[in-house]
């Protein structure tokens, strides 16, 4: 089994947060690094150090970056969901292109976007 792991530029208990609204799911567990074992700075000690995100189409793991190792983001990850209801996927797609850009507007098998967080997604149908 594979699971992404997304490192956010600091915002990574706001986008759980609102991937959890999108997606009907939650938060399984959720650390700082004032929790961890690894020193920083006291204004990164409420960052999140470790976390998952779950539901019924997506589940990862997720993480802010470190100061000394910030995360560039844009292309670097995709997250690829397959939906067997379209009315769902079409839902889905008009949340996440909300202060985001469609990169390839949703059709009958497929849809692809930036979201607010700049994290890409690909929405299919069917199962892949």
């Amino acid at each position: 089994m594979m699971i992404p792991y997304i490192v956010f530029p600091g915002t990574c208990k706001q986008a759980l947060a609102y991937y959890a609204s999108v997606f009907e799911g939650k938060i399984s567990f959720m650390t700082t690094f004032a929790d961890s074992p690894v020193e920083v700075q006291n204004d990164h000690k409420n960052r999140i150090f470790n976390s998952e995100f779950i539901s019924d189409k997506v589940r990862f793991k997720a993480s802010d970056d470190l100061p000394y190792h910030p995360v560039i983001v844009g292309s670097n990850i995709s997250m690829f969901v397959s939906f067997d209801n379209g009315s769902d996927r079409k839902n889905v797609f008009e949340e996440l292109s909300k202060e985001g850009q469609v990169l390839f507007p949703l059709d009958d098998t497929f849809g692809m976007l930036r979201d607010k967080y700049d994290l890409q997604w690909m929405l299919a149908s069917g199962k892949e």
